[in-house]
């Protein structure tokens, strides 16, 4: 497993002696359903598409009419690769935040006249506003992520993690997924949320409410009309954008109407995500029975993370009496936090070993983990936090901002109430002392503790994550140490997010894999990883290692799951879907 990245060509790169007009110069006059257009078929390139190549993008892109004018873009590229030293095969003209950004833009700019422009023209045009996109979203944002990153120069490996931080996490979660998992685990919690409102009796009115709105008769139905949009993601064999062909058959009216539920705009409700025109509005119309999906990625998780802001939007238009009071703290903390954490976990674990969730120890005493495992000497503590990064944030490249975001979800808040991180050492000083009111059969000499902070968003898989709040995580374990604790077994902290843990449960379950083993391995090759006593054949291959330190723990484990031929689809997404899109299959 490497730890690699593409270097974003930019308008700098390309057009060195030129001044660059300003994004809309560019694309004034252009009709905006070639912007869109474009968007869309850029943005259904696959991770690893043929067309991240600089060559291969300049034959796809260009038109035999532009051959001279793709002759001086090779040759900047040419010099450009020279003078850097890049091998050109780790260029890349296609960058995802760039891609998302054009769609944006052409999606809210206010359109003039459009202007006769040949298609030669719209070619450089399209080709040089995006290029400056990819400037402003990278060469422009260095300065930035360097002044703000400069004071940690003197300790080298914070420097490096920071640095690694601010430069990933704007475009992680859109360059770091696997499209199958997603399907998977995204069906999976949709189905799950929909059982634990079922559950809830104050929920039953706007569960009536969502089925009359989708027009459907349960949580079934809704799970089959994703079929078509699996389908064409999953099966998708070229890099261009995704089209649903809605069959002429009796179903062609439902099915339709249900597509069109996926094109409702909803940007106001997706506040805290950067990009939210396209996250709510991630289908749209091409004509009377095609639908194209502007960014599959976003579509899939609409699945499940968008079911919440589909239920906000018919919660907030029911009477007082009918409306469910809290729903986000329903969803965050009663679903996400305890119902889909404590399901999942005694699967893991099984009726093995002494076992406490958060219901049962919540009601008796303060501040008691979400989920607690021992096993003889080993302790596992589990803290869940269904929490996002602010979208101006996540985008800004500013380490001191990103830190301060983090630090007040995941560390202490402006109130200063302790969150993730404390709680977490509050727990890891009970147990030491033996205080812990619930449990006592261990010896606190000799305990092995394995903390572990369980994310619900993708976003938490950033490369360098991990490490970050491990430095929060040692600096306290310091604190507890100068208070005469012996923390020498007290483990690296550990982010899990719940796709993950949902995705690799079986391997678990069986025990196939030991989830204490993988967490040990992670913990000291990765976490604690340092080139010291190591012996590495040059300075490059030292250099790599420690990059492939900065592996969040779900591509690691996707990644070791994989390789030992363990993978297979979950038994939980068989249980649940495959009999519906069967079904379906068969009507």
């Amino acid at each position: 497993m490497k730890f690699t990245g593409k270097i974003v060509l930019t308008f700098n790169d390309i057009f060195p002696g030129e001044n660059p007009m300003e994004l809309n110069e560019y694309l004034e006059g252009i009709d905006r359903e070639i912007l869109i257009k474009f968007s869309s078929f850029i943005l259904g390139f696959s991770r690893n598409s043929d067309y991240e190549n600089p060559i291969s993008f300049l034959q796809m892109f260009f038109s035999k009419e532009n051959t001279g004018f793709v002759g001086e873009v090779f040759k900047s590229l040419e010099k450009f690769v020279e003078e850097e030293d890049y091998p050109i095969d780790t260029c890349s003209f296609p960058y995802i935040v760039s891609s998302l950004s054009f769609f944006e833009n052409a999606y809210n700019k206010e359109y003039g006249e459009s202007e006769n422009f040949t298609n030669k023209e719209i070619e450089i045009k399209v080709f040089k506003a995006y290029l400056l996109l990819s400037k402003i979203n990278t060469t422009d944002r260095t300065p930035i992520l360097n002044e703000s990153t400069k004071h940690l120069k003197g300790e080298i490996s914070k420097y490096a993690t920071a640095y690694c931080l601010g430069l990933f996490l704007n475009s992680s979660d859109f360059s770091n997924y696997d499209v199958r998992k997603i399907f998977v685990t995204q069906t999976i919690r949709a189905i799950s949320f929909f059982n634990f409102l079922e559950e809830r009796e104050e929920a039953q009115e706007l569960l009536k409410e969502f089925y009359k709105e989708y027009n459907i008769s349960g949580y079934q139905d809704y799970v089959k009309g994703l079929l078509p949009i699996k389908l064409s993601v999953i099966t998708k064999e070229k890099d261009a954008h995704t089209d649903i062909k809605v069959t002429k058959d009796e179903n062609q009216v439902s099915s339709i109407e249900f597509l069109e539920k996926f094109s409702i705009d909803e940007a106001q409700l997706l506040e805290e995500f950067d990009f939210v025109n396209i996250r709510s509005t991630p289908i749209y119309r091409v004509d009377e029975n095609t639908f194209r999906l502007i960014y599959p990625l976003f579509v899939l998780e609409l699945i499940g993370n968008g079911l919440y802001f589909k239920f906000k939007a018919i919660n907030d238009k029911l009477p007082k009496a009918k409306k469910v009071k809290d729903l986000y703290g329903l969803k965050t903390y009663e679903f996400s936090e305890k119902y889909i954490l404590h399901t999942v976990l005694r699967e893991y674990f099984g009726n093995r070993y002494f076992q406490r969730n958060g219901d049962e120890l919540d009601a008796e005493y303060d501040g008691a983990p979400d989920y607690y495992m021992r096993n003889g000497k080993r302790i596992f503590l589990f803290e869940s936090k269904d929490i996002l990064i602010n979208a101006k944030v996540k985008q800004s490249s500013d380490f001191n901002v990103i830190n301060n975001e983090l630090a007040i979800k995941l560390y202490q808040n402006e109130k200063g109430k302790s969150k993730a991180v404390l709680q977490i050492i509050s727990n890891i000083r009970k147990i030491l002392s033996k205080t812990l009111e619930f449990d006592s059969g261990f010896n606190p000499r000799n305990v092995v503790i394995h903390p572990v902070l369980v994310l619900h968003y993708r976003i938490f898989n950033t490369a360098g994550l991990n490490k970050w709040i491990n430095f929060w995580f040692q600096d306290e374990l310091e604190k507890l140490r100068q208070e005469g604790y012996n923390v020498s077994n007290v483990k690296p902290l550990v982010l899990i997010d719940i796709d993950t843990l949902i995705f690799n449960k079986d391997v678990f379950k069986n025990r196939k894999l030991s989830l204490e083993e993988v967490l040990k391995y992670y913990q000291d090759n990765f976490i604690n990883f340092s080139v010291k006593e190591k012996k590495y054949h040059s300075q490059e291959e030292a250099t790599q290692a420690t990059k492939n330190s900065f592996i969040p723990f779900g591509e690691y484990l996707d990644n070791a799951v994989d390789l030992k031929g363990l993978r297979v689809i979950p038994e939980e997404f068989k249980e649940k879907a495959y009999g519906l899109f069967d079904e379906e299959n068969e009507q």
